[in-house]
């Protein structure tokens, strides 16, 4: 049967041809409004719908007290459907101009940080665009370097430095704040020549004006807006060999770079204790940015580290290379393959425990074993409070804890106890397969709770859902296999 839509279609060009005038094909999609946010469920305002970022470039222009500066976003991105409309995630810094394609574009900003952008003339299905967005803002200052809250940017003294997770950058700058839109990335930091600057990346070049200095980064690899580091400070960059010829690339503070130096072999060691288990490291470059504000990060490719924990006597009593372990750990998972909603969170933080465990196992201190005996009997059910490992409950963040959900005991022991569950019920030789292929197979991408399911059942040869979601979604704890004695705590 002939098609009538298509028949039609063609009498009106037709007609609209003969009378000298364009109509759009019947099956042009319409250019409509992209979603504010992409569905996650524990973050629902973060992200955007409607396009796919491609790749950012981020300036920073910082004044000479580091208490202000000036940035700039520049997105380029593929519209996954026409739009006359779409949103960039932003809460704080003014915004002082914006442009599409290189048109100016109309934009408004909303209490929920959404910037809602209209260009000039709507973007096509499958086009590429290119959205650039000026802020500026002040530095928040911090008086007691342990206190780094809420996330984002932060000036304390001579240094600046950003903690992302889960939702500072949109603090910072105009980008796509979730995990699930990581792109490479380009930084360029403006600061006083007196200090120094470091981000994400590999150091392009170096320009100094006057005053000022500005370094430019480039980070290769896809990148999620939560791992971007931005620092400024009195520090000297170290770099040394590492692993298989990675640039271990270390950020110290000047005035204890001799008393740092002999900590800093611990990243190699974590680097390389890593790819006995899961095979080569996922960059080209590992290192840290060891500043005197906040605690640990995995910023990626650039761990931060706080300075007091990386003199010999911090290292020493506060355990620091099972942390710097943990962090390096995130290479793979967190940073490398990235979780595809925030309820995939334990995928992250989950094996993080779980090397550090092993690590600290390794260094003859405590058994692994005992290590989840512990999370399991003295933690138990009370670590779901905040909801199922893989399904916690943004409700129950409430208040001032709430710009940290889903950060909880769920997503770190619970996610550990998860993974050693399987490792017991499979085997130690089959599990390792399991995580060999799950970091091989997701390499530089996103993937989520479903897709580590998937992949532990085809390697093993066998059907791990029922087990894997009981564990995952269940309200109390399942026995621990192998380990009938152990009960968890109410």
């Amino acid at each position: 049967m002939k098609n009538p839509r298509r028949a039609l279609a063609t009498t009106l060009a037709l007609t609209s041809l003969a009378a000298g005038l364009t109509v759009p094909s019947a099956f042009a999609a319409p250019a409509t409004a992209g979603g504010p946010g992409i569905g996650d469920k524990v973050w629902p305002e973060l992200g955007n719908g409607g396009y796919d970022v491609v790749d950012q470039k981020l300036a920073f222009t910082f004044n000479d007290k580091l208490t202000g500066y000036t940035a700039s976003t520049t997105l380029s991105a593929r519209a996954t459907q026409g739009l006359n409309r779409f949103d960039l995630d932003l809460l704080g810094p003014e915004v002082t101009g914006v442009r599409v394609n290189g048109l100016r574009a109309a934009w408004k900003s909303t209490p929920q940080g959404e910037l809602v952008i209209t260009p000039k003339r709507p973007v096509r299905k499958d086009a590429r665009f290119v959205v650039k967005v000026d802020v500026k803002s002040k530095v928040p200052g911090v008086t007691d370097p342990k206190i780094v809250f809420p996330p984002g940017l932060i000036h304390y003294g001579d240094w600046i430095q950003a903690i992302n997770q889960p939702s500072g950058a949109r603090r910072i700058l105009a980008v796509s704040d979730h995990p699930a839109q990581k792109a490479p990335a380009t930084i360029s930091i403006t600061a006083p020549v007196r200090l120094n600057s470091i981000a994400n990346g590999k150091l392009l070049s170096t320009v100094k004006t006057g005053g000022t200095a500005t370094r430019v980064f480039r980070e290769d690899r896809k990148i999620a807006t939560e791992l971007l580091q931005i620092g400024v400070g009195p520090f000297t960059v170290v770099h040394a060999r590492g692993s298989h010829g990675i640039d271990m690339r270390y950020a110290v503070p000047t005035a204890q770079l001799k008393e740092i130096k002999p900590q800093l072999k611990s990243f190699d060691e974590s680097v390389r204790f890593m790819e006995q288990r899961l095979g080569r490291f996922p960059g080209v470059r590992a290192g840290s940015y060891i500043a005197p504000v906040g605690g640990e990060l995995e910023t990626q490719g650039l761990t931060l580290m706080p300075a007091d924990h990386m003199t010999k006597e911090g290292f020493e009593q506060n355990g620091v290379d099972g942390v710097v372990l943990h962090e390096v750990s995130h290479e793979w998972f967190g940073n490398s393959v990235s979780p595809k909603t925030w309820s995939d969170l334990w995928l992250n933080e989950g094996h993080a425990v779980f090397y550090e465990d092993a690590w600290t196992a390794a260094r003859g201190r405590q058994s692994q074993t005992e290590s989840m005996r512990h999370s399991y009997v003295e933690l138990g059910n009370q670590m779901l409070a905040n909801g199922p490992i893989a399904k916690p409950n943004p409700a129950k963040w409430p208040g001032d804890s709430a710009p940290i959900r889903p950060y909880g005991d769920a997503a770190y022991q619970g996610g550990a106890l998860v993974l050693f569950a399987l490792q017991q019920k499979v085997g130690a030789k089959v599990f390792n397969r399991i995580e060999r292929t799950w970091v091989r197979e997701h390499a530089n991408g996103v993937a989520g709770t479903g897709d580590f399911i998937a992949t532990a059942s085809e390697v093993a040869h066998q059907d791990l859902g029922p087990f894997l979601r009981s564990w995952l979604y269940g309200t109390k704890l399942p026995a621990m296999p192998g380990h009938p004695d152990w009960k968890a705590a109410a």
